[in-house]
């Protein structure tokens, strides 16, 4: 489901950063960190570097750590370029009707013009005339497509779409409803969802709870606690002075989004 909004996030350059930054000191590569933040953004699980590396930073830094860490996340999924990226990713796996399919088509068509605009105006001069044909092609094509009024409109349409553009069903409403409620339509409702996601995995965390060695490694005691997730886990280990910074950054953030 998550397929193509995953790989247009990936696909974002780099933003740049100072290269001393959190990251850096953790001998992380920004291009590793940014494609962990992607994945933990869609798939809502938390395989941040960083949450492995927490214990390498002295008690007493972790705070501040967290906070250069979310300035860091936040940099980055609210960068143009990242929420560009992650619309055309959402548009492409959300429900469409006519209305969705006919903007995407004229999107790509625009997409299209302009590249072949490109071509003709590098091509050879023996090649001018023909691209030139078909850059007039494509803009009769587009000017019916955007124009509910032009002679060919519905023609083009329904050929290309497959039906004509009307008022949004209720059956598809109800559709985009339910797709959003697990995939919002934009960074910062997807970034909503997660915050509030992290804030309840991290709600009820015992920083007491015993372990007792079981092998070569620690379980917990409890084994109601040892049935808790991975992300819990991973967040039981950060530590106290790292979740509870988490916490405080997360509820800031929620404030500030729309």
């Amino acid at each position: 489901m998550l397929k193509k909004i995953i790989i247009a996030t990936l696909t974002v350059g780099l933003v740049a950063f100072t290269t001393n930054t959190i990251i850096s000191r953790l001998g992380v590569s920004d291009e590793d960190a940014q494609k962990s933040i992607s994945r933990g953004m869609y798939t809502g699980k938390l395989d941040l570097i960083a949450m492995y590396k927490a214990k390498q930073i002295p008690a007493g830094e972790r705070a501040a750590a967290v906070k250069e860490m979310g300035d860091y996340i936040k940099a980055y999924v609210m960068s143009p370029e990242y929420k560009e990226a992650y619309v055309e990713g959402w548009e492409k796996e959300a429900p469409q009707d006519a209305n969705g399919k006919l903007r995407a088509t004229i999107k790509k068509s625009e997409k299209d013009y302009k590249d072949m605009e490109e071509i003709h105006r590098t091509a050879e001069p023996e090649n001018k005339e023909g691209y030139a044909a078909a850059l007039k092609a494509m803009k009769d094509l587009l000017d019916a497509l955007k124009d509910p009024k032009h002679k060919m409109h519905k023609i083009y349409v329904q050929s290309i779409v497959g039906a004509v553009p009307g008022p949004p069903t209720a059956a598809f409403k109800a559709e985009l409803a339910k797709f959003e409620q697990t995939y919002p339509g934009t960074v910062e409702g997807m970034l909503k969802l997660r915050l509030k996601s992290f804030l309840t995995l991290t709600s009820d965390i015992d920083f007491n709870a015993a372990l007792v060695k079981k092998g070569n490694k620690m379980i917990f005691e409890d084994p109601l606690l040892e049935k808790r997730s991975r992300e819990w886990k991973m967040c039981f280990r950060a530590g106290p002075e790292t979740i509870k910074a988490a916490r405080a950054y997360a509820e800031s953030w929620l404030k500030e989004l729309p």
